[in-house]
């Protein structure tokens, strides 16, 4: 009754296109309180050793559980503590500063490259599961709060043999919140620059096998400019509003059942400058609603079983006005639908962990853009991943090694069969190192829009046309990583390289030159070749300062376009990552500082100013400077679970209107509370 309801709102509200803690110390049980100055309190224990984060449990690289040390595939966590020591607001702000990940800013949202892939490679989960909306290639980081985000879990790399399509360059999965107590209350409030305002709260409760959570958020932002003089606005004013229900039934350890909802309402607002001078005023919405119902039971003969069915509904609206004149109005409209049942089970036999099981993914566009509409297609998949633990000593106190085959089929109704085979290892051959490996093949099939998108700009001149005859983009990659553990306590050190060859990568080509009186046609042709490849160093030491800990990472990228003999657009080769926190318990502060240096991007614009990266058309070649991006929060921990909080961004003002779009230095404040 209700996913009819929501479906039917969502497609019946246009855009009018008239319209413009921490809880406080127990007192001494043995005699009652008095009001003279309590004695210093005994220092404070040890922070955990670094080795405790191995403990934690992940999901993604096998998508079954096991712990962080464990797992074949290397896996990173950002966890809860982490992200509310940061003070991001959305994905995208999470993730601005994360090692060996580079964000893509367009007028369309934030999107995200992980080893120098572009967010069309990129897989973004929530709870395992797929995310629809994508506007173009970009999948908006922006559109996912992290209000009842429990940690994100990173995997950088080919996932496809696990995943399918589109997990070329690595997969990033949202994993949400559960109930744990009889009663969760929690509130966030920030407010700052650009008028920016944040509020979010949440309620839980687990009433024996019961869990029950709600929770809900609002936002708001004022457009930015990097350059006044014109008319254009640099980024959109935001307003968002978003909510979630989930319940699950837990009858014992060794089963639950769970029903999740939830709707995302997000408007933005901004100016735009045509080529031609014309001033446009861009209105967009966009509104997206998920159900998921799913159940997970375990066997007593060691085995698990997984059932999950998830329905997405995901309309886009873009309106743009033009000031004094009507010429370039234009209004559009997608809607997409998502449909996605998922069968797994997991076994462990003997030195063996098998994972297996069956995938269906049904997409749906509307639009009015499109040759065509609807359009559709059905995708089918079988996977299957055995991790075999190797003896290599007869006692087993010697090396260790894991061997992780994994092959996946898909079967899609307009491109065919597509095998993704991969293969990966992992060698302690002491308890202090350990060496993992991966090779493994990936597809990405053309969207919608590349194979039926019909699109006329007047104002400029030209057409963009989609072709149906284009095929699969096809990848072969290799990774390979170190972890080094020294003797020395809260220490890590690790190194990794990749190297990713793309074959029949889609391009626009076309000949000409944009002219309003004869218009040229731009149309998709998977006639590219490209390869990624680089290495990634991190470090974390645990400086001698209690619960104060350094991070450092550095990235060397080298992307290039095969086809065109040159780099690919807007990969920076180098990028240094640097953390600080720190805990100072006798005031009852925490501190966090993170900064990140990029060097310079290649940018390939057209001579006239008009399109980029199109085969047959002149272009010059200009290059992006480097910058270094700043940011802090300090945490003050009150009694009663509250907790407040200033964050400050961008301390550098790093940014520009062209190429790094992004906000402009500000500040936030906010409260915290928590029980």
């Amino acid at each position: 009754m209700l996913l009819p309801l929501v479906a039917a709102l969502l497609v019946r509200q246009p855009i009018d296109p008239q319209q413009p803690g921490v809880g406080a110390p127990s007192p001494d049980a043995a005699g009652p309180v008095i009001s003279e100055p309590a004695p210093a309190p005994p220092p404070a224990p040890p922070e955990p050793e670094e080795v405790d984060r191995r403990k934690q449990t992940v999901v993604t690289s096998s998508r079954s559980e096991r712990k962080l040390e464990d797992v074949v595939v290397a896996t990173e966590v950002i966890t809860r503590k982490q992200i509310e020591a940061v003070g991001a607001r959305d994905l995208g702000q999470l993730l601005q500063q994360h090692p060996g990940v580079e964000l893509v800013q367009t007028f369309r949202g934030t999107g995200m490259r992980l080893q120098g892939l572009d967010p069309e490679y990129v897989l973004i989960l929530v709870d395992g599961e797929r995310v629809s909306g994508r506007v173009g290639t970009t999948l908006d980081l922006g559109r996912f709060s992290l209000r009842d985000v429990e940690r994100v879990e990173i995997v950088k790399g080919p996932a496809a043999a696990l995943y399918g399509a589109d997990a070329i360059g690595g997969v990033v999965n949202l994993i949400t919140r559960h109930v744990q107590r009889p009663l969760e209350l929690g509130a966030r409030g920030t407010f700052g620059t650009l008028l920016e305002g944040d509020f979010r709260a949440n309620a839980g409760t687990k009433q024996g096998p019961l869990e029950v959570r709600v929770g809900g958020g609002y936002r708001t932002r004022n457009p930015y400019d990097w350059a006044p003089a014109d008319a254009a606005t640099s980024g959109s004013g935001i307003r968002r509003i978003d909510g979630d229900v989930a319940l699950a039934y837990a009858a014992d350890d060794r089963s639950r059942l769970w029903l999740r909802s939830q709707y995302t309402f997000r408007d933005e607002n901004a100016v735009d400058l045509n080529p031609s001078g014309a001033v446009l005023d861009r209105r967009q919405r966009q509104e997206q609603f998920d159900v998921s119902l799913g159940g997970r039971k375990q066997l007593p003969n060691e085995t698990s079983l997984l059932v999950r069915g998830h329905f997405g509904l995901f309309r886009d609206q873009l309106l743009q006005d033009q000031r004094g004149s009507r010429a370039l109005d234009d209004y559009s409209q997608n809607v997409n639908r998502l449909y996605e049942g998922v069968f797994q089970a997991d076994h462990r036999l003997g030195n063996h962990a098998l994972t297996g099981g069956l995938e269906v993914l049904g997409e749906r566009l509307t639009s009015a853009r499109l040759e065509e509409s609807p359009v559709g297609r059905i995708r089918g998949g079988a996977f299957l991943q055995d991790e075999w633990d190797v003896a290599l000593s007869s006692d087993g106190s010697g090396p260790k090694l894991k061997v992780a085959p994994g092959f996946r089929f898909d079967l899609d109704s307009q491109f065919g069969g597509a095998p993704s085979p991969r293969l990966a290892l992992k060698l302690d051959p002491i308890p202090a190192l350990t060496v993992r490996a991966s090779v493994g093949l990936g597809f990405r099939p053309p969207s919608f829009q590349e194979m039926y998108l019909r699109f006329t700009n007047q104002g400029i001149g030209y057409i963009v046309a989609g072709n149906r005859n284009l095929t699969a983009e096809r990848s072969t990659a290799v990774n390979v990583g170190v972890d080094w553990r020294p003797p020395i306590d809260g220490w890590v050190f690790s190194a990794s390289g990749f190297h990713t060859r793309l074959n029949n990568l889609i391009n626009i080509t076309a000949g000409g030159t944009p002219d309003p009186d004869n218009p040229v046609t731009f149309s998709y042709e998977n006639v590219a070749r490209a390869y990624t490849q680089g290495i990634e160093v991190n470090g974390r030491f645990r400086l001698p300062m209690r619960s104060t800990y350094l991070d450092l990472a550095y990235m060397l990228l080298d992307a290039r376009d095969q086809t065109r003999n040159r780099p690919l657009e807007a990969r920076s080769r180098h990028r240094v990552n640097a953390q600080l926190s720190t805990r100072y318990r006798p005031w009852n502060l925490e501190a966090t500082v993170r900064g990140s240096w990029v060097s310079g991007r290649p940018y390939y614009l057209g001579t006239d100013g008009g399109m980029a990266n199109v085969i047959g058309l002149e272009e010059r070649e200009v290059w992006a400077p480097s910058y270094f991006d700043l940011e802090a929060t300090v945490t003050y921990k009150l009694r009663g679970g509250f907790d407040v909080f200033v964050n400050s961004y961008n301390l550098l003002n790093a940014g520009d209107q062209q190429f790094n779009p992004r906000p402009p230095r500000g500040v936030l404040g906010g409260v915290q509370w928590e029980y």
